[in-house]
């Protein structure tokens, strides 16, 4: 061959082929020394020349090394010269042929190819039958299968295995069960592919007695590794150990030795199983028989002792892997983060790295890359992350992989709060795909750069390497929730109609979550959910919600009457609570006690945010002697639902038991948030509590670290006020750190305050820079009216009440609810 190569450089292709005696030689030599690709080169020009001496066996020898050629377009060029050659009538030569296309994903070519055939033999029919089984159309291939039977075919084992193959993925126990019968007809019972296959569909059924009746059938001698292996399987699915060790046990003493996967698959059992006593045995026995360095073996150990804990263990035998794979890592990392320290365990990567494949060579696969990445991501490991890039950098040249692990990069410095490293590795991709776009997105989302968002947004609108998929429209409309004015908003719904994502409910759910969170935009909302052709639990769970966060309450609820007659209809924990809190703001007492009794019956009633809305809905309606005993028995308190008991002491005027349940709920270790705050400060403002309110109000920064919103503010100026402290009211207001139209909310709250306690002139000043602000509020008039009233002023209330009027400010009148028997 070396003679052959030196002519390949130094002489014309006339002169290679004379070295020669036959076609068959020549492309003989060239397979054998796995430089088919050459033997194509000669395959050109013999079917160029006249008399070449192109035969039969040259064309054998060609088709039979096909197997060995990528480039779909080899296999063209063969077939074309045996239809040139008239080779191609050969039964022979067209299987091969219709086999190459199948191996290169061409299925339809492959099919029409078959049905050219004009005798078709059990070879071809086999082939086509495994090509679609391989390319995962089983449906077809059962099809397949079944026309071959009726053609008067008898299937070869090969062929039944294939079959009962696509049953068990396909659940078509009723043909594998068909199957089976022709198996044991033709005598294939004990054929190691076909019992296999047998067992597969037994266990996948669920049938494991009948696994075992058939696999026990089966002459001892005749049993097969995989065969084991399978129902071995089945019963440390089942969570069987003794019948498992038993069948691992028989194996043995039957003289089949295990292999890597059924050791892999004891291994296993002894994690589910929680025994270290007995992984310990298995791993002695892998060290014994030599298995301990299997890649299955060895990642079945490091997760057995990673999830017993034995970390030590579990690391040591990492190291001693020579291939450390993705399921590997996943093992190592969960075993670290099962005892809490995630970042140890993202360490070992980064001593792998340098250590082991910077000396021995060892690259990481891209899908453990991208694993660590996300991994380091989650935890803010921002240092490890920009190491981790440098690697890449430097060893990664594959673009694929780049594409996949630059979006992983994206995602990590995106999270760990390092924006213009995100941007400058999806500035850095050459064409960057819908993924890149959408992570770029999101990252910018979760740090609350949603400006920044919708740029990208119109951006990609405008790119030609990608386009917005529904989950990138997820994105901006997640981030139009924020911007106001929602032109933004309204932008990315017209673009959704244009495209045809507006058949898509969670698209459209998106979109009524959107205009709900602005009162001016809920008629959109209205009008979105009534355009939706299909509505799912998400569809109206998203309706309900809106109305429910925009104060329309009779509305939810007639909503979830309309959902309880849908055929899809059922519940979850968000359309539950959502439902409660339309109820408490409407003081429906006998509606939350049905939704509470469909919580229990639903079996949601262990959910702490059901029950944290149960507690507060019965609070809201009086019923606080109800919601204390729900909230007493309710376990595994969290911070929601002692703020919701919290709050409900304060909504019934219960301050002082209010105070006592937050210094219980710290006493329990919880720490308050800012919505804990707002209820006990609520609740000091009831109770007349101005002392603890100022100590809670100036813990929040000093012993919590929170920041104090307009909500606390507001809190507080109410506590001043009801306590006729108007002027240290007024102080707190002109400190706050808020521009003058945010502030509107602080004086409309002082306004009360005047108003209950007859102060006129700082009330009437307030009233007058409210006016100015021009917030249109009916409540402000009203209340400035109705200082001048309480003060016999009768002439400035109707001057008021006419300003009202003329400036086409009405007060929404009140309602209230009654509910009746039957």
């Amino acid at each position: 061959m070396n003679f052959s190569n030196k002519c390949s450089v130094f002489f014309t292709h006339k002169i290679l082929l004379s070295a020669f005696s036959s076609w068959a030689g020549r492309l003989l030599s060239f397979s054998k020394n796995s430089v088919t690709k050459r033997s194509f080169h000669l395959l050109g020009i013999s079917g160029k020349q006249k008399n070449s001496g192109f035969c039969f066996q040259d064309c054998v020898s060609l088709l039979q090394h096909l197997v060995d050629i990528r480039d779909p377009r080899y296999g063209k060029s063969v077939h074309s010269l045996c239809i040139k050659t008239g080779f191609y009538t050969d039964v022979f030569v067209q299987n091969n042929i219709m086999r190459f296309y199948a191996n290169h994903g061409d299925l339809v070519n492959a099919h029409l190819l078959f049905e050219e055939i004009p005798e078709p033999n059990l070879v071809s029919c086999t082939s086509l039958i495994s090509s679609y089984v391989h390319d995962g159309q089983y449906d077809n291939g059962l099809r397949m299968f079944s026309l071959m039977c009726r053609s008067g075919f008898r299937p070869n084992e090969f062929g039944f295995s294939v079959a009962l193959k696509a049953c068990r993925i396909m659940q078509e126990f009723v043909f594998g069960m068909v199957i089976h019968g022709q198996i044991l007809k033709c005598g294939f019972e004990s054929c190691s592919f076909c019992s296999s296959s047998i067992l597969g569909i037994y266990v996948e059924w669920g049938d494991v007695e009948h696994a075992h009746k058939f696999f026990h059938g089966i002459p001892l001698g005749e049993r097969s590794e995989a065969s084991w292996n399978t129902l071995i399987d089945s019963y440390v699915q089942m969570s069987d150990p003794n019948e498992a060790l038993n069948l691992f046990r028989e194996m043995m003493h039957s003289g089949i030795s295990p292999n890597g996967f059924t050791y892999g698959i004891i291994i296993k059992l002894c994690a589910n199983e929680l025994n270290p006593e007995l992984g310990r045995s298995i791993h002695a026995q892998t060290v014994k028989v030599g298995f301990e360095g299997d890649v299955i073996v060895g990642g079945a150990l490091v997760d057995v002792y990673a999830k017993l804990g034995l970390l030590d263990d579990a690391c040591q035998m990492f190291w001693n892997l020579e291939e450390k794979d993705n399921m590997v890592w996943c093992a190592l990392l969960a075993g670290f983060h099962h005892v809490g320290d995630t970042a140890k365990g993202l360490n070992y990567y980064f001593m792998f790295l340098s250590e082991e494949m910077m000396q021995v060579g060892h690259m990481p696969s891209q899908s453990t890359v991208s694993y660590i990445l996300r991994a380091l991501a989650n935890h803010r490991m921002l240092k490890q992350g920009r190491a981790l890039h440098a690697y890449i950098f430097t060893s990664v040249s594959d673009s694929d992989c780049k594409m996949c692990t630059g979006n992983a990069l994206i995602e990590m410095y995106a999270k760990c709060g390092a924006v213009d490293n995100a941007k400058m590795v999806f500035k850095a991709m050459t064409v960057p795909n819908e993924f890149s776009w959408t992570t770029i997105m999101s990252g910018f989302c979760q740090l609350g750069q949603f400006e920044e968002v919708l740029r990208l947004f119109r951006d990609m609108l405008s790119s030609l390497s990608a386009k917005p998929s529904q989950f990138t429209v997820l994105i901006a409309v997640q981030a139009c929730m924020k911007l106001e004015p929602l032109d933004g908003g309204k932008q990315v719904h017209s673009y959704v109609i244009k495209v045809g994502f507006d058949s898509h409910p969670f698209v459209e759910s998106s979109l009524v979550s959107m205009y709900s969170a602005f009162k001016n935009e809920i008629q959109n909302a209205f009008l979105v959910f009534s355009f939706m052709k299909e509505r799912d639990l998400v569809s109206w769970c998203a309706m309900i919600t809106a109305c429910v966060q925009n104060g329309y309450y009779e509305e939810a609820l007639k909503h979830f009457s309309e959902f309880r007659i849908a055929p899809n209809f059922s519940v979850d924990e968000s359309i539950l609570s959502s439902c409660l809190s339309a109820c408490a703001g409407l003081a429906a007492i006998e509606m939350g006690k049905w939704f509470h009794a469909c919580v229990i019956k639903t079996g949601f009633e262990s959910h702490l945010h059901v029950a944290s809305s149960i507690i507060d809905m019965y609070s809201k309606c009086g019923s606080i002697k109800e919601a204390c005993q729900l909230f007493n028995k309710t376990e595994d308190q969290n911070l929601v639902t002692w703020t919701a008991m919290l709050s409900g002491y304060a909504h019934n005027g219960l301050g002082r038991e209010s105070v006592e349940l937050f210094s219980r709920m710290k006493e329990a270790g919880l720490k308050p948030d800012s919505i804990t705050f707002v209820g006990v400060l609520t609740a000091c403002s009831h109770a007349g509590l101005v002392e603890e309110g100022w100590q809670f109000f100036n813990s929040m920064t000093s012993d919590y670290g929170l920041e104090v919103n307009i909500n606390h503010y507001a809190c507080m100026v109410d506590l001043l006020g009801r306590a006729q402290q108007v002027e240290a009211a007024k102080a707190l207001i002109e400190k706050a750190p808020f521009h003058l139209k945010s502030k509107h909310l602080l004086w409309k709250t002082l306004l009360g305050a005047c108003n209950r306690h007859g102060n006129i002139e700082i009330g009437n000043r307030i009233a007058q820079m409210l006016v100015e602000l021009k917030t249109n509020e009916p409540s402000t008039y009203v209340l400035l009216s109705n200082i001048y009233a309480s003060a016999s002023m009768w002439d400035n209330s109707v001057e008021v009440r006419s300003k009202m009027k003329a400036e086409n400010v009405y007060k929404q009148p009140g309602s209230s609810w009654i509910q009746v028997a039957g």
